[in-house]
């Protein structure tokens, strides 16, 4: 039987790269198990690629608007939102046991997508701590690859801490600075805590994501997080109802999870430049 003209058209690879283009980056993620064919096509053209967020676009980086992974954004949200704190209560798919076995198998493709087209090279961490009589701070450089940053090692260095972190002893921002102001004042560092708050303004100038770590000691930190605990667990069997999970309860499930798999949260390499500290006034 002759094949209709629809028909040829669909195993001509020009003809189905120019259709595959113009689905949006879900649509085409799944159109790769229509055939063998239709993924090979998708996993060897360049600019399919780079709609799927798997290789940089071609053009300098710097030329372009910065753009996030639209599926990263979903599986992810306070990754990607520099006007809240970094959780990992907001993993829809951590919730349910077996998209969470797919999420963390070691193929998975978020893995290896990068979180923005076109990339992002300048990557640092800013950690701080305090007390009450005194605050430090130390910065460093993320080595990122050459084609760069991949969701994997962003989410793993960012849960890669201890339990003790993620129960009452660290915020974490995901900072994308704005474009900075042609002219920028740095505070005047003779007041307390100003060199700490121009070391981090000067680096939001200079880096494309700031990852903000921030730790703050006191004699009761410990005891009042228990007290905490003891209240909302109280609360729910008053309620009626049943506890929703705690940073530490999901950073635990995933940690088992890795473990389980034999694989370690990796995260990316880093390489301190700077740090201080001072007294409070």
């Amino acid at each position: 039987m002759a094949q209709s003209s629809q028909t040829r058209a669909f195993v001509i690879p020009e003809i189905v790269t120019l259709i595959l283009q113009q689905m949006d980056m879900r649509t085409l993620m799944t159109a790769q198990r229509i055939s063998r064919g239709w993924k090979d096509l998708i996993c060897n053209s360049q600019s399919l690629q780079e709609k799927l967020f798997f290789q940089p676009i071609s053009h300098d980086h710097d030329q372009s608007p910065r753009v996030g992974n639209p599926l990263l954004l979903e599986a992810f949200p306070s990754a990607f939102h520099s006007d809240e704190f970094f959780t990992l209560e907001d993993l829809a798919w951590e919730k349910q046991a077996g998209v969470r076995e797919m999420f963390f198998r070691p193929e998975a493709s978020w893995r290896r997508m990068l979180t923005h087209q076109p990339p992002l090279y300048r990557v640092g961490t800013f950690s701080s701590s305090a007390n009450p009589w005194s605050y430090s701070w130390s910065q460093e450089r993320a080595i990122i690859p050459k084609d760069g940053l991949r969701m994997a090692p962003l989410f793993e260095f960012l849960i890669d801490h201890s339990e003790q972190d993620w129960a009452f002893d660290m915020a974490i921002e995901v900072l994308y600075p704005v474009p900075s102001p042609a002219s920028f004042h740095e505070p005047d560092r003779s007041i307390s805590g100003n060199s700490m708050m121009g070391a981090q303004q000067k680096m939001m100038k200079h880096f494309d994501l700031v990852l903000q770590f921030s730790s703050s000691s006191t004699c009761t930190a410990e005891q009042d997080y228990e007290e905490w605990e003891e209240e909302r667990q109280k609360k729910a069997r008053e309620d009626g109802v049943e506890l929703e999970d705690t940073n530490v309860d999901i950073w635990k499930r995933i940690s088992e999870y890795y473990s389980k798999l034999g694989s370690e949260m990796a995260g990316f390499q880093t390489q301190q430049y700077d740090s201080g500290w001072g007294m409070w006034d």
